[in-house]
């Protein structure tokens, strides 16, 4: 966590900020989520369908950022529990350069299943993403990565080590606050060695208004 502060604190202080309007964001998205566990038992696969919801203010150089995300997963092939899915995120974040965005903060997942213990991931991420107009102004880019500074899991296997990313694009309508997402999603999980390994991955089609 200390790490992750650190980095955002000298981002900032390198940046002038120049603009103080604050800017409002929100926007709704439909995930496709796909989950697959493999452990020394054997290997599990679900996926389902997930909405997220997503606010942000801006002041100058530097953000505020909220998700929260529901749904529920089913075992692909019919056999086995469906498990309900919650994520949530709390970021701060700096903009150092016009395409540069750091951020750190909580990011929680909770797997849900009935009469089972309900499975808790927290990490405290670091991440980077980086963003440019590709067709116009209309259509950005952007990727982002991200890695866990810390974490704390309640599940048998000691926790070893997470990251993942994002890629996907943006377009905003001229002289209109709405704009449309499409992206790409994966984040993956090691304990125990490599004895259990926790892959989340999947689509995102959103629409949401940003106010610049």
């Amino acid at each position: 966590m200390k790490r992750g502060l650190g980095v955002l604190v000298a981002a900032l202080a390198a940046s002038s900020i120049s603009a103080q309007t604050i800017r409002p964001v929100a926007n709704a998205a439909v995930v496709t989520a796909r989950v697959r566990s493999e452990l020394p038992a054997g290997t599990e696969e679900l996926s389902g369908t997930a909405l997220r919801g997503t606010g942000a203010v801006a002041f100058g150089r530097f953000h505020l950022l909220a998700s929260y995300l529901q749904g529920s997963v089913q075992p692909d092939g019919g056999a086995g529990q469906s498990r309900d899915l919650a994520e949530g995120t709390v970021l701060l974040g700096a903009v150092p350069f016009k395409w540069l965005t750091l951020e750190t903060g909580p990011y929680a997942r909770a797997y849900s299943t009935p009469g089972a213990t309900t499975q808790r991931w927290v990490f405290w991420e670091l991440r980077a993403r980086a963003a440019g107009a590709f067709i116009g102004s209309a259509v950005h880019g952007y990727a982002e990565l991200w890695r866990a500074l810390t974490a704390d899991v309640n599940v048998p296997e000691p926790f070893d080590h997470a990251e993942g990313g994002e890629a996907g694009m943006i377009v905003r309508l001229a002289r209109s606050p709405l704009e449309g997402r499409l992206a790409y999603r994966i984040d993956h999980v090691v304990l125990g060695g490599g004895s259990r390994t926790e892959t989340v991955d999947g689509v995102i089609i959103g629409i949401g208004v940003a106010w610049r």
